[in-house]
C-alpha cells in the first residue's frame, strides 16, 4: 500500500491494513444505509505451512506480503482487504447478484493469486479457500460474521482439493453445521450405550442361489426406536474414529456367533467385514482381528475383509502393503464399490485380491445394450485376472438373470435379501441348508 496507514490499522508483515481496519468498515456498512451490498470473505491460503516447510518462514512471509498487495490493487473502490494473522485474511468485497459474484469475482480473485509473480525457487501453485458472508442476511456482530464465514471456509467439501475452494453462508448453514455437532456427540453417547447393533446380508451363488456367505454391516436404533439412516451417521463414525471401536464390536459378535455354530456343528458360511479408513491407517491392524480370532478359534478362511475403492486409490502403496499383510495372516481380501466414480485398474492390476465386488451404480439404470456390454466386458476382465466377481446392490430378477449368464461368482441385494439381526440370519442358514 503506498499511503499512509493510521498505526491502529497497520500491519507490518504485509505493509497494509489489519482486521482493526476491516472490523470498522464492517461496523460503518451495519450502521450506514449504502447503496451497494457487501460481502465478508475469510480467505486462507491452501497449504501455507507447507511453503514455510519447503521454503522457510522469511519466503513464506514475501508470499503473504505479495498476495496481499495483489489483491489489494485489485479491488474496487470501497472494497477492503486486511490481514488477520498467518496465511488469514478478511475481505469487504461489493455484490448484486450472488451467482455472478461467485462465478465472476471469486474466480478473478483467485486467478489473481494464481498469477502472482513470486521468487523463481517457489515452483507449487498458490490457491486460496474462501467462506463467504453476506452483510444483508441478518444484523451480526463483526466476530459472528467472521465466525459464520471461516465456518463455511472450513466445512466447505472441496477445502481439501488442489485447487480453491469456497462455501456461502446461508440460513440453513449454521442449523445443518448443529445438527451435525450434535449427532457427532450422539454417536459418542450411542456407542456407550450399545445402540449400534449388528446385522448380516446374505450373499448367494448367482447359479443356485444357496447362501455361500454374507457381509457384516452396523446399525444405528436410538433410544427411541428409530433406525437413524446409514448416511447420516456412517460418516461421522469415520470422521472420529468411533467406527474402530463400532468395527471391532461388530466382529466380536459374529465371531461370537460363528464358534457357537461350529461347536453345533451347524452349517457357517464365510463372514467379509468392511475395512474402515482408520483401521486402513492403524498399526495395530492385523493384531486386533487375530486376537479376537484366537479368542473363538475361528478359521481364518471364514473371515473376508472388504476394502473400499476409495481407500485403495488414495494410497496405492499401503493398500498393498494391508493387503499383502492380511493375505499373509489367512485372510482373504476384497475390492469394495468397484465402479463407484473412481475405478483404477491399477488397483486390480497391484492388489493380489481375492475378489471384486461391482457396486450398486452398475444396476441402477434399466439394463440396455451399452450397460450390458459394460458389466460383461468387467465380469470377463476381473475373472481372467484370477478374482472371484460379486455384485451388489442386485435388487431384480433381471439383473440377478443377466449376471448369472455373464459368469458372475455370487450376488447381494435386496432381490434375494435385505439385511437382518444375526439371530434372523442363522435361522435362514439353517434352513437354507
Amino acid at each position: 500500500m503506498y499511503e499512509k496507514i493510521n498505526d491502529a490499522y497497520y500491519d507490518s508483515l504485509v505493509n497494509g491494513y489489519n482486521e482493526k481496519w476491516i472490523q470498522d468498515r464492517y461496523e460503518n456498512l451495519r450502521c450506514h444505509s449504502h447503496e451497494s451490498k457487501y460481502m465478508l470473505i475469510a480467505m486462507n491460503i491452501k497449504s501455507f505451512r507447507l511453503f514455510n516447510i519447503l521454503y522457510g518462514r522469511k519466503a513464506g512471509n514475501e508470499i503473504l506480503k505479495t498476495v496481499y498487495q495483489a489483491v489489494a490493487e485489485y479491488l474496487d473502490k470501497d472494497e477492503w482487504i486486511g490481514h488477520v494473522y498467518a496465511d488469514s485474511f478478511l475481505l469487504l468485497m461489493k455484490y448484486s447478484n450472488l451467482q455472478e459474484f461467485e462465478n465472476d469475482r471469486i474466480e478473478e480473485l483467485t486467478d489473481i493469486i494464481y498469477r502472482i509473480k513470486r521468487d523463481p525457487r517457489i515452483y507449487r501453485n498458490i490457491f486460496a479457500s474462501y467462506g463467504i458472508y453476506a452483510l444483508d442476511y441478518e444484523d451480526s456482530s463483526f466476530d459472528e460474521a467472521v465466525e459464520c464465514a471461516n465456518l463455511c471456509r472450513i466445512s466447505c467439501e472441496g477445502l481439501h482439493r488442489r485447487s480453491f475452494s469456497y462455501e456461502v453462508y446461508d440460513q440453513h448453514f449454521l442449523k445443518d453445521y448443529q445438527a451435525r455437532c450434535d449427532l457427532e456427540i450422539r454417536t459418542a453417547e450411542a456407542y456407550k450405550n450399545y445402540e449400534f447393533i449388528s446385522f448380516l446380508q446374505p450373499k448367494v451363488d448367482a447359479h443356485t442361489h444357496q447362501i455361500v456367505g454374507a457381509e457384516a454391516l452396523v446399525r444405528w436404533y436410538g433410544q427411541d426406536g428409530k433406525l437413524v439412516p446409514v448416511a447420516d451417521f456412517l460418516p461421522i463414525l469415520n470422521e472420529n474414529a468411533y467406527i474402530v471401536l463400532v468395527d471391532m464390536d461388530v466382529f466380536d459378535l459374529v465371531c461370537r456367533m460363528l464358534d457357537g455354530r461350529i461347536k453345533a456343528n451347524k452349517p457357517v458360511v464365510p463372514i467379509s467385514f468392511n475395512l474402515s479408513k482408520p483401521h486402513f491407517y492403524d498399526s495395530n491392524l492385523i493384531k486386533d482381528y487375530t486376537d479376537i480370532l484366537d479368542k473363538y478359534q475361528i478359521p481364518r478362511d471364514l473371515i473376508v475383509f472388504e476394502l473400499m475403492e476409495t481407500i485403495t486409490l488414495d494410497d496405492t502403496a499401503k493398500m498393498k502393503e494391508v493387503v499383502a499383510q492380511l493375505r499373509s495372516a489367512g485372510f482373504s481380501c476384497s475390492l469394495d464399490d468397484f465402479g463407484n466414480g473412481y475405478s483404477s485398474f491399477t488397483v486390480l492390476l497391484n492388489a493380489n485380491l481375492d475378489s471384486v465386488k461391482l457396486d450398486r451404480q452398475f444396476f441402477v439404470p434399466n439394463l440396455n445394450g451399452d450397460s450390458k456390454l459394460i458389466i460383461q466386458t468387467v465380469v470377463r476382465l476381473i475373472k481372467s485376472l484370477g478374482m472371484k466377481v460379486i455384485a451388489e446392490g442386485v435388487e431384480t430378477k433381471e439383473h440377478a438373470d443377466f449376471l448369472d449368464a455373464c459368469g458372475c461368482d455370487q450376488i447381494q441385494g435386496f432381490y434375494f435379501y435385505k439385511p437382518m439381526p444375526i439371530g434372523e440370519f442363522e435361522a435362514l442358514l439353517d434352513e437354507n441348508s
